[in-house]
């Protein structure tokens, strides 16, 4: 009579075990399911983001090399009257650090918006 109390009280404990697990794995993947989707909204808005910043730098990087390339030309044709100290010269090597600075913005942004492509 003992064993078959005795297993009777091993099968309900292994039951109550199983029940318990089926219970906290359907949890775990419930949360799972919920990080993922998340993960998957973020990296959404990350690229979106990271797309009109791009679009936003390249159009300050197209406004900086017109104005550039202009007062280049400018100051390409008055070369024989300008010193390197002269205002438009100065000018000129500022615009020059600005579109430089815009290009490696530009590139930067587009690799980010490359990689939550591959993602």
């Amino acid at each position: 009579m003992k064993p078959i109390i005795l297993i009777m009280c091993s099968a309900i404990a292994f039951a109550a075990c199983t029940s318990k697990l089926k219970k906290e794995n359907e949890a775990l993947r419930n949360d799972i399911d919920q990080r993922r989707q998340a993960l998957t909204e973020k990296v959404a808005h990350e690229l979106e983001d990271a797309r009109r910043e791009l679009a936003r730098t390249d159009s300050l990087l197209e406004l900086a090399r017109a104005e550039h390339d202009s007062l280049h030309q400018w100051v390409m044709s008055h070369a024989t009257t300008l010193n390197d100290q002269s205002e438009p010269v100065m000018r000129l090597n500022q615009l020059r650090q600005r579109r430089d600075s815009l290009q490696v913005e530009f590139e930067k942004q587009a690799h980010k918006v490359k990689f939550y492509l591959r993602k």
